[in-house]
């Protein structure tokens, strides 16, 4: 962006957002209550983009921190609205609200990455609002909690001691909430769709279309619940249903032995051992073992869990799902070095994104949820590396959210929406939407083989995403890719 819209400071160790520095660059228009109540102001500033400068109208609303409480604190939310081109989107189209993932993301920041043909394809469909969900990007305030101590590279830990560390460092973090004046019930999946809603009156529409991504379609399909004659269509892609905030590690165990299995049929591993095979080994190897390698003037001790974290954080993203297979047949070669750097990260002092780790505890897991994924972990080549920390910090009294199953899912949605699912994506599967379809009597679902989470700027995705949100029929399908090269 071309200025500075928030300043941090330190408050009781917790990192927050400031006064706007920005506000007296700009005239905004007099404040003005909406019919929730809310406080809203709007004003216009140049943003820098991919595609160049785009002149935008930012909106600034106050809203309660939290609802139910009794607390008069208030967040600021904000969001960017750019205009749709010219001649294409009709007066009367619903403005598309961008919802990024996370939690803890940024939809304005998102949109300044976002790439040029993607934005340009959005912008075709109508007015594209870019929107901060309360305590990311430029709303205020951002909740995050000051670093824990780092753990030294060369020490063997236990689980059990990661476990303790992963545990510590979130009763600190709550301290630090309470300390501040944070009501922490406030940071939820509810109260984000009760933005969404106050965003959209603000606003003066009578309807919006949604654009989400990750965590962005776990937040669009609690909004669709709960205000269903109020979104007009939605595009969900790496779709995390109301029950899937905590993955299931059976899932993401198929789709590594999907990329093992497309990995066995590659002219260049042709006669090396299976990659299931050499990942059980070197698991095998790390636990018994956990060696000591030497980077520059470290000294970094691995385990098992480096090696499990290291495949699930692959999995996020094609781009590291290609070279995978050559990274794991080189560590069986002794190239252990090359786990290094995740072992350093999962070692670091690093700060605590205190949004992501509420919302993601507010939304927790139904009963069932918690038993499957327990069944899950006792024989899960990938264990629960996905999730942690987080499975574990939010099942602590302090944090734990007690659920029926579907208790958000119990009735027929009737939006039109979109849901874009990628056969390699670990942390969003297929098997996600086919449990949501039967809720939602104009859904369709597009499968991409071969694409994991990053799905969006799929050109086929794209494609599909523009037709669907200016009303075209798009078929539910299967797409037909060809695997993608694996390389070095």
């Amino acid at each position: 962006m071309t200025c500075s819209l928030v300043r941090l400071f330190m408050l009781g160790g917790l990192l927050v957002a400031g006064p706007d520095e920005s506000s007296a660059q700009t005239t905004g228009s007099p404040w003005q209550v909406t019919a929730r109540g809310d406080s809203v102001q709007f004003d216009t500033l140049s943003v820098r983009l991919r595609s160049g400068e785009r002149v935008a109208v930012r909106g600034t609303l106050r809203v309660p921190e939290w609802r139910r409480g009794t607390s008069a604190r208030r967040v600021t939310l904000r969001w960017l609205r750019f205009s749709g081109s010219v001649g294409t989107s009709g007066p009367d189209a619903p403005p598309i609200v961008f919802l990024a993932g996370g939690p803890g993301d940024a939809g304005t920041r998102a949109i300044s990455t976002m790439p040029v043909a993607l934005l340009d394809f959005l912008l075709v469909a109508g007015d594209l609002i870019a929107f901060d969900q309360r305590a990311t990007g430029t709303s205020i305030p951002l909740l995050v909690c000051a670093p824990s101590a780092a753990v030294s590279p060369d020490l063997r830990l236990t689980r059990a001691q990661r476990d303790s560390l992963s545990l510590s460092a979130a009763h600190t973090c709550l301290a630090q909430l309470q300390a501040s004046g944070v009501q922490r019930a406030g940071y939820s999946t509810g109260e984000s769709v009760e933005d969404l809603e106050s965003l959209r009156i603000a606003i003066g529409v009578p309807s919006v279309s949604l654009y989400g991504g990750s965590y962005g379609t776990h937040l669009g399909l609690a909004y669709m619940q709960a205000y269903p004659k109020r979104t007009a269509r939605a595009v969900l892609a790496g779709v995390e249903g109301p029950d899937d905030t905590f993955k299931r590690p059976s899932r993401i165990d198929a789709v590594f032995a999907d990329i093992s299995q497309v990995a066995s049929r590659d002219p260049r591993f042709a006669g090396r051992r299976p990659l299931l095979e050499v990942f059980d080994s070197l698991r095998t190897q790390l636990a018994a073992t956990t060696p000591v390698v030497t980077v520059g003037s470290s000294e970094i001790r691995l385990d098992a869990f480096d090696l499990q974290r290291f495949v699930t954080d692959a999995l996020g993203e094609q781009r590291t799902i290609v070279t995978l297979p050559s990274q794991l047949y080189a560590m069986a070669e002794g190239k252990l070095e090359l786990l290094a750097p995740t072992a350093m990260r999962l070692r670091a002092a690093r700060p605590l994104n205190a949004m992501n780790l509420l919302v993601n505890c507010a939304s927790g897991a139904s009963a069932a949820r918690w038993a499957a994924i327990d069944a899950d972990i006792r024989t899960a080549r990938l264990g629960d590396a996905m999730d942690f920390p987080a499975n574990v910090q939010c099942r602590t009294d302090e944090l734990r959210s007690a659920r029926a199953a579907g208790s958000t899912r119990s009735k027929a949605v009737p939006v039109p929406v979109l849901f874009i699912s990628g056969t390699w994506d670990g942390r969003t599967p297929v098997a996600n939407v086919e449990e949501l379809l039967a809720t939602f009597t104009f859904g369709r679902h597009l499968v991409v083989p071969f694409q994991s989470h990053g799905l969006m700027g799929d050109p086929d995705v794209v494609e599909a995403s523009l037709r669907f949100l200016r009303g075209d029929h798009v078929a539910g399908a299967r797409l037909i890719r060809t695997a993608p090269a694996f390389r070095q």
